[in-house]
């Protein structure tokens, strides 16, 4: 098929479309539905000439880009919407570029940057804020770009450059527009009333949270053609930023939608069994195969080659270089698309007067409670959940999940004292019981004294005989017998009800496996990666056959009737 749009953006779809290169389905279905319908519009045209005269800037650089960044450039610098007076606006106010290490990202982080300076552009005051997780990180391509500019690749460029551009540690900055290209992290202090064109963000998959890209993306709006840019691999932090954007971005290249103004741009294998194969590796690394990345093809073949003896990077491999992230086997609970899948409605109703197994888990009163019920009807299990916070925990500053979103949600409680009260938790277990019966309740046998106090008010008394026990204090021996089970329902979808707050207890909790290969659990991170939820949960199935199967509502006994 002859494409006639631009001749840099018809090279990429003659690539793809065309088979010429390996690339994944999501690269086609970018071409159809998120692309090609909207360069056909009557009321969208190509500015060959402005990227024409963008491009012309790479003579200052040390490399030329290539056949995917050529065609990104030109989808973000010469695609125009005209509105109905006949000026014009950027079509796509946002770009996502998701790939594999390796891909050449940084370089045309920079690339693009000296664009949006330059007089080419022209729009003046035409800020570019280029975010990450850590200074270092962010600073790299400001730093790139500042020496290309002190020492040109011809010292014939020097006079010019030094013309349209001041070098600074961080940042640079177009004279002719007044447009600086500067240093941001993730901390939301000095971002508001920024008078910002562009935002890049860079290794966005290290993102957990939205609060503080939000402080920064409303500068935008102030400035023409203003853009949010993502060119990022993927990573291992599950539930994150990116996560959430990969099902919008899944629904942007399924079907054309006329108001939609994001552009996707995925690379990745497709399924795991090619993380080996290094022609299928271009589906993630587009410039694999591109003659001046001569040297990346050696490196990832080493690296495959010494995978066996480096077991542990696979799931890093799997994430940076392949862009298809899996759990780490060894330490994951489970597969995150097997924990979200927790959260679907379970197959039965929970109904009044059914029996459930009550688990509280913390390790601090001043820092998290997790709280859940769990049922089961024949062999699928369903969980309520509840979490209370305390407002003084020191470990709050650094977590990033978005918890006043959850609180909002009512997934938690916030409590505003230094501590929080067993009373509280107390008062969740009592709202429980006054719906259904509570078979047994469970606790970590180390937090028991704690509570004692509160569960015995409520009728949950250890000292009660075997026959008459509701109360079970979890030990690691009930765990190890209860993970098979709890990997089991991972694994068949049988577990019902999570919220998103229960998936990220979930995330962060990792396998230990002893030398005979029994199974507890332990926190990925012991400050910031909070496990209480699900170790309440875990607390419920130690003692889960406690729990009738069918679990309908208990005969009533009547007594013997005689005659």
């Amino acid at each position: 098929m002859a494409y006639k749009h631009n001749k840099y953006i018809d090279a990429w779809i003659d690539l793809v479309m065309n088979d010429k290169i390996r690339s994944c389905h999501d690269q086609k279905r970018m071409i159809k539905n998120n692309l090609i319908p909207v360069l056909e519009r009557d009321d969208v045209v190509v500015d060959n000439d402005l990227i024409e005269h963008g491009l012309s800037l790479q003579k200052y650089f040390p490399f030329q880009l290539i056949h995917w960044e050529l065609f990104q450039f030109a989808v973000i610098a010469g695609v125009f919407l005209i509105r109905s007076d006949g000026s014009r606006d950027i079509y796509f106010h946002e770009i996502r570029d998701i790939m594999g290490r390796g891909s050449g990202k940084n370089g045309f982080i920079d690339f693009l940057a000296f664009y949006f300076l330059s007089p080419i552009h022209g729009i003046r005051n035409y800020n570019i804020d280029l975010i990450a997780n850590g200074e270092d990180q962010a600073a790299t391509s400001i730093a790139d770009l500042s020496e290309l500019i002190k020492h040109p690749v011809d010292p014939k460029y020097e006079k010019v450059l030094r013309q349209n551009y001041k070098a600074r540690v961080e940042s640079v900055t177009g004279i002719k527009t007044n447009s600086v290209f500067r240093l941001n992290t993730t901390s939301t202090k000095n971002k508001d009333s920024k008078r910002t064109g562009c935002v890049i963000y860079d290794e966005k998959h290290e993102y957990e949270s939205t609060t503080n890209m939000n402080t920064l993306q409303s500068g935008l709006g102030k400035i023409p053609h203003d853009r949010i840019i993502t060119i990022t691999t993927d990573g291992r932090i599950r539930d994150g930023v990116l996560d959430r954007e990969k099902a919008q971005n899944d629904d942007i290249l399924s079907a054309y939608n006329p108001n939609n103004r994001i552009f996707v741009n995925y690379f990745h294998i497709e399924k795991e069994e090619e993380w080996n194969d290094l022609a299928a590796l271009e589906k993630a690394i587009p410039s694999l195969n591109h003659p001046s990345f001569y040297s990346l093809k050696d490196v990832i073949t080493r690296e495959i080659e010494d995978m066996p003896s480096k077991p542990d990077y696979f799931p890093e491999f799997m994430s940076k270089r392949c862009n298809f992230p899996i759990s780490n086997p060894e330490t994951a609970v489970a597969e995150w698309d097997d924990i979200v899948a927790c959260e679907s409605d379970p197959p039965f109703e929970i109904e009044e007067g059914m029996s459930c197994i009550v688990g509280i888990d913390f390790s601090k009163t001043n820092d998290f409670v997790g709280c859940v019920a769990t049922f089961r009807k024949d062999d699928q299990y369903a969980i309520k959940h509840h979490s209370f916070i305390c407002s003084k925990s020191s470990d709050l500053s650094q977590i990033k999940a978005p918890l006043e979103e959850w609180q909002k949600k009512g997934y938690l409680t916030v409590v505003d004292e230094v501590e929080i009260s067993p009373a509280l938790v107390a008062a969740w277990i009592k709202s429980i019981q006054e719906h259904y019966v509570i078979a047994m309740l469970t606790v970590d046998s180390f937090r028991y004294s704690i509570l004692s106090s509160e569960l015995r008010d409520l009728g949950f008394d250890g000292t009660k005989p075997k026959d008459e026990k509701n109360l079970w204090l979890v030990r690691n021996s009930d765990i190890m017998k209860a993970a098979p089970l709890i990997n089991s329902l991972f694994l068949s979808h049988r577990l019902h009800g999570f919220d998103r707050m229960m998936c990220w207890y979930t995330n962060n909790t990792k396998q230990i496996i002893d030398a005979k290969g029994n199974i507890t659990y332990g926190k990925i991170n012991k400050r910031v990666r909070k496990t209480d939820g699900f170790m309440a949960f875990v607390g419920t199935m130690c003692c889960v056959d406690s729990l009738p199967v069918t679990n309908e509502f208990p005969d009533i006994d009547i007594g013997v009737i005689t005659y």
